[in-house]
């Protein structure tokens, strides 16, 4: 169940009952932590935030070993993707099935929506994917995602712009997906300059919303190449994830729109033509902080990345690519 919208966080207090796990990462809490206070000074919550950015088994494993022998009704996942992830892969590996409430801060990777979740294992990307890990309950309440650093909501606003663009064309796309993923597209056109760059409530609210569209796509659809090359980038150059699947995203456009014509819908949420979207891209990249130029990031490796690519990932790619065609997505 989905609770969409500035305030939505009033909810929470009527779902939880009993005895509440809440997983989050020590600085989030405490910069939210007196907005938080109404909704649980009177339940019975442990807190746990020693989740690190990107999930990692044994830390999973930690937590699963310190409360092997503690019963919980609800588990609560405050935080950005990290945190969601590390929630929904807690509770599969504890094989309980504790209900799940995730309440992101951050409009981007749409953790909230999707069952599936990335988990390091000795340094190595892995990916769980059941429809037992998707949350129970959505709280997507912008107010927590308003001041945020701009770095940080740029990296984000972009992954939600670039998984509902991979959405759109990916071979597992449906109907559904696509109309979830247009929606997303419409909502990050008109207002990702604005949410990043301010603390605009409205522009907010809106890109919250685009992310949980996004993730609500990929649920259906899963991503596409941009992504499956963006893991490498994040572990070899430091750069974060919505960043580093930004950095293909224009050469994919180009190669999987360049002999197709069933793009229009596409073209019209996007508002741009398939020849200007390099253009437009780019631009929106630098208006949001981002660099686009991979010499400029000290990427100069390209054969590196694509030997680590997501071969599931590039199979779910409308157009199949060839060693060269995946160098040339960065040219």
């Amino acid at each position: 169940m989905d609770f969409i919208g500035r305030n939505s966080i009033e909810n929470l207090k009527n779902l939880i009952s009993g005895r509440v796990l809440f997983l989050t990462q020590s600085g989030i809490y405490q910069l939210f932590q007196n907005m938080l206070k109404p909704y649980l000074s009177d339940k019975d919550v442990t807190f746990f935030d020693k989740i690190t950015e990107n999930p990692k088994k044994e830390e999973i494993d930690m937590a699963l070993n310190t409360f092997q022998n503690t019963h919980f009704d609800f588990i609560v996942a405050f935080g950005g993707g990290s945190v969601i992830d590390f929630a929904k892969a807690f509770r599969f590996y504890s094989h309980r099935m504790i209900p799940l409430i995730a309440i992101p801060t951050t409009a981007g990777t749409g953790s909230q929506a999707t069952q599936f979740a990335v988990v390091y294992v000795e340094n190595q990307k892995t990916s769980l994917d059941n429809p037992a890990i998707l949350p129970d309950y959505a709280i997507v309440d912008s107010q927590f995602v308003e001041h945020a650093p701009v770095y940080l909501k740029a990296c984000s606003s972009i992954d939600a712009y670039c998984q509902a663009i991979e959405s759109y064309w990916a071979k597992k796309a449906t109907l559904e997906s696509k109309e979830y993923a247009l929606q997303a597209i419409r909502l990050c056109r008109d207002f990702i300059v604005e949410a990043v760059n301010t603390d605009n409530a409205f522009a907010n609210e809106q890109m919250a919303q685009a992310a949980h569209y996004a993730g609500k796509a990929i649920n259906i659809s899963r991503t596409t190449a941009s992504h499956a090359l963006s893991y490498k980038i994040t572990s070899l150059y430091g750069i974060p994830h919505g960043h580093s699947v930004a950095l293909s995203l224009v050469g994919l456009f180009e190669f999987n729109t360049n002999t197709m014509t069933n793009y229009h819908e596409l073209y019209q949420a996007l508002g741009v033509s398939r020849s200007d979207f390099g253009t437009y891209f780019h631009s929106l990249m630098r208006k949001i902080g981002l660099e686009p130029n991979l010499s400029r990031l000290g990427i100069n490796n390209i054969d590196e990345i694509i030997s680590g690519v997501n071969l599931e990932r590039l199979n779910n790619n409308p157009k199949t690519l060839s060693y060269q065609d995946l160098k040339l997505l960065f040219c």
